[in-house]
């Protein structure tokens, strides 16, 4: 299963964050859902396969968004369905709100980040 996360630093405020959210599913032709006022959910296919895709999306604070890319396709193959759709909505975020900007990506900066006091099971 891939599963790739990306995190940004954005300068509007979240009202406006949540207008580009808006507007990048319609440049995306994606069904946006909101799970409640911090939470947002693409929806989409990606390919000529139609992998059915998700893209998660959290407000973080005043200043932050994390954007975490979901789907079926296997990461043993690198997963480039997954990362096109990662690559899309990042270039499109980035021309929609030219004051974000990209601070973390788990394909380019390493595993996903975990707080000093998480442990992970083994």
């Amino acid at each position: 299963m891939a599963r790739l996360e990306a995190l940004l630093k954005v300068k509007p405020s979240a009202e406006e964050c949540r207008q580009t959210l808006n507007q990048l599913a319609v440049s995306l032709a994606a069904e946006l859902s909101w799970l409640d006022p911090r939470n947002a959910c693409l929806s989409l296919s990606a390919g000529t396969s139609a992998l059915p895709v998700q893209v998660l999306m959290e407000l973080r604070g005043p200043d932050q968004l994390g954007v975490l890319v979901n789907s079926r396709e296997g990461m043993g193959s690198g997963a480039p369905l997954s990362h096109a759709v990662l690559e899309q909505v990042l270039d499109l975020l980035l021309k929609l709100s030219p004051g974000i900007d990209l601070t973390y990506r788990s394909d380019r900066d390493g595993p996903i980040r975990q707080g000093s006091g998480q442990r992970t099971q083994t």
